[in-house]
């Protein structure tokens, strides 16, 4: 086949505004360099996508070995097709043309359906992503990459590539970018290990900036200053939006990869130990045939380079994240303080950067999740993480939902499915659980094709963390039981596989007063002699379930039922709220109150609220607390404080059943009217109060004396209360 005429075509092709011609390219590249492009990536591949260029092709091998010489050869046939030495190199203006279809494919669209368009863009972008890969495998070294690609500034300016493309096809160039001081170190390592070592020589000050970093690809090419990519950086978007935003930030998002923030370590554990089980497998074969002795030699030679690689690249991939870690540190603290609208940082971060790049691609989606963690971290100041996730899935989560494609909607749900994971892991999702699904219904109950597909894919990818109560998952599957039985089958199809994902986690939702008390683990049911303590529903087997503290705002670790506020306060909270006539108490009335008080409690590097402007954590966000029922083994332990606040739930769990004993002794002597009988109950209530009060205030060691005094008050007020009422009675007659 001649490659170069049919190259030539596609070129044309493009010129002209017709895209649907890529599926050739896409199928050139995967069968002739076995670049393949996929969104069903298992867990396994995702994870090797943050490793080593070995990890990486390991896992996406698709049945290719790394030596095959058929594979090469043909590689090397596609590459030198699109770049000859002597004849037009079509390799830059395709990738081009492919970026500028992809952005007008939306505007120039003849479909009539808006589900083919949908494909339109999906299939030219997945073409684009397949594209670049083969051109920095096949391209080589980096250096001749970025001598093909232009620069950042005609990218954008010139030829009008959407900001997340241009980065996608510059960033490799980035990564050429060194020091100045003549150091082999590349951005974004940390420089400052090798200019310390150097000042300790000189007795000079280390350097710590970014613009001592200069791109030089040698002659006719002139070198870059860090500098001048940021002046390109801030032409990219309105000036607006840098009030909120700064260059520094905005380049080091977009310039990083999975590679620079994580270390897939599970992944280069289990390919170290596949690679000694399979030289163990060598070594077992009985075969003692000179021709299977020599092919065994030669496999395991080839089976030990490849595992002394994967563990050079694993140490070397730690070393990586580490620098990374200890750059950004060092920068954290300019890329907002500068900024004169701090407000809507976190919108235009999600508008600028995340909301871009999480729909790029599986990998960006698990990247943008795992920057926002690096944020969080490193404590970046005036960057405010619970504000963040809240903008995201309380403002913003609906429309983007809304207008995706079929899938960017999968990349949105891994993104969501991540971002929830860290949510869970802080315990600070009581409102966001409400508030998607309330969305997610919303979606599912509408008329529009795209947004009922784009909610039940979303669900798809989060449905292993999400719902987590009862009342979530039941609302849900009701709506996706209807659809279910819609007439369009690929809502069909999507809706029978949403719902058996939430049939297999239904034995793991919680009831919406265990999902109020953070992160816990469901445990048998309380015995029914263990309930009558009043916390039937809240403790299982006696065993105690507890909010860390440390967690919710980087402060020492607080178990819910050790933090009260104010022991006489929380007695008469108990007391006067206990209504219910089930004989169970609120969760909200527990009696344990857990108190963060922002002039105690400091938040440190973790916390969930970062830098100046980091402020404790709204009422709204977090979980509200429950009961807690101790270990008999701890009983011994328990504070005198806790020994009071036990008096008083106990004296609250009495008040429940008095005023019907009371009501049941009055009704003997006579019927009150209703509305006496309330205020009566009133009365006594505000007595029961006061005496609790005093409970509270008393010691452990006089608990019966404090039940004895009370059961005389109430004695003597159900005696002045028959009086009040025989002299009310006879005042009428």
């Amino acid at each position: 086949m001649e490659l170069r005429g049919l190259f030539q075509y596609l070129v044309n092709q493009l010129k002209k505004g017709s895209g649907i011609e890529l599926v050739l390219l896409q199928e050139l590249i995967q069968q002739m360099a076995n670049v393949q492009y996929t969104e069903n990536m298992t867990e396994e591949q995702l994870d090797a996508m943050a490793g080593s260029e070995t990890l990486r092709y390991q896992a996406t091998l698709f049945g290719m070995t790394r030596n095959n010489k058929a594979l090469s050869k043909s590689t090397n046939r596609l590459r030198d097709s699109l770049l000859p030495k002597e004849e037009p190199k079509l390799a830059i203006p395709l990738l081009l043309l492919i970026a500028q279809h992809r952005s007008m494919v939306i505007i120039n669209a003849e479909a009539p359906h808006i589900k083919m368009v949908s494909e339109q863009f999906d299939r030219c972008h997945g073409t684009l992503l397949q594209y670049v890969e083969f051109l920095l495998s096949a391209v080589a070294p980096s250096t001749t990459y970025a001598q093909l690609i232009p620069p950042l500034d005609d990218l954008v300016h010139k030829y009008h590539l959407d900001p997340e493309v241009a980065f996608l096809v510059y960033r490799p160039v980035m990564r050429l970018f060194k020091g100045v001081t003549g150091a082999e170190i590349c951005w974004p390592l940390d420089i400052t290990e090798d200019s310390n070592i150097q000042s300790a020589d000189n007795e000079a000050e280390p350097t710590t900036l970014s613009s001592d970093v200069v791109l030089d690809l040698g002659s006719p090419w002139k070198p870059v200053k860090w500098s001048d990519l940021l002046d390109t950086v801030w032409s990219m978007l309105p000036p607006k939006a840098w009030n909120s935003l700064s260059p520094d930030l905005y380049a080091t998002f977009w310039g990083l990869t999975l590679y620079d923030l994580n270390v897939p370590r599970h992944r280069y554990e289990s390919e170290i130990a596949k690679q000694h089980a399979a030289i163990k497998g060598l070594e077992e074969l009985s075969d003692n045939s000179s021709i299977a002795i020599t092919k065994r030699k030669k496999d395991k030679e080839r089976i030990q380079e490849l595992l002394d690689r994967l563990i050079s690249e694993f140490q070397e991939h730690e070393h990586h994240v580490a620098s990374v870690h200890q750059r950004l540190s060092h920068e954290k603290d300019k890329w907002l303080s500068s900024c004169p609208d701090t407000l809507k940082i976190n919108m235009e971060f999600l508008q600028r950067c995340i909301f871009p790049r999480c729909t790029f691609s599986m990998q960006d989606a698990v990247y943008c999740a795992m920057f926002v963690h690096t944020l969080h971290s490193l404590g970046t100041p005036f960057f405010n993480t619970v504000n963040h996730i809240d903008v995201l899935i309380c403002k913003t989560l609906q429309p983007m939902i809304c207008c995706c494609t079929e899938f960017e909607a999968g990349r949105l749900g891994r993104f969501l499915y991540e971002t929830l994971k860290m949510a869970y892991h802080w315990k600070v999702h009581w409102k966001w659980s409400g508030r998607i699904t309330r969305l997610l219904v919303q979606c599912l109950e509408s008329t529009e094709y795209m947004e009922i597909r784009n909610a039940l894919i979303v669900l798809t990818k989060i449905s292993s963390v999400f719902p987590v109560t009862r009342k979530s998952g039941i609302n849900l599957e009701k709506r996706v039981a209807k659809i279910k039985g819609d007439e369009r089958e690929d809502l069909k199809v999507l809706a029978t596989g949403v719902a058996a994902a939430l049939a297999a986690r239904k034995s793991s939702w919680v009831s919406e007063e265990e999902f109020g008390m953070g992160h816990i683990d469901l445990k048998p049911a309380a015995s029914p002699a263990k309930s009558l303590a009043g916390n039937q529903g809240n403790a299982s087997n006696g065993s105690a379930l507890s909010i860390s503290q440390n967690e919710m705002t980087g402060t020492r670790n607080a178990t819910t039922g050790n933090q009260l506020a104010d022991p006489s306060n929380t007695a008469k909270d108990q007391v006067t709220r206990a209504k219910s006539t089930d004989g169970r108490l609120d969760r909200s009335e527990s009696g344990m109150i857990l108190k963060s008080d922002s002039a105690q409690h400091k938040p440190r590097t973790g916390s969930l609220t970062n830098g100046p402007d980091g402020q404790t954590l709204s009422s709204s966000l977090l979980p509200k607390p429950s009961a807690i029922v101790k270990n008999p083994d701890e009983l011994a332990k328990v504070s005198p404080e806790e020994t009071v606040a036990k008096v008083a739930s106990k004296g609250a769990v009495e008040s429940e059943t008095r005023p019907q004993q009371k009501r049941a002794v009055q009704n003997s002597f006579g019927r009150l009217p209703r509305q006496e009988a309330v205020k009566e109950d009133a009365k006594s209530g505000k007595s029961i109060s006061r005496a609790a009060n005093q409970q509270s205030s008393a010691t452990a060691d006089k608990d019966l004396s404090a039940h004895q005094s009370e059961s005389r008050l109430h004695e003597r007020e159900w005696e002045e209360d028959k009086r009040r009422t025989d002299a009310k009675r006879k005042h009428r007659k």
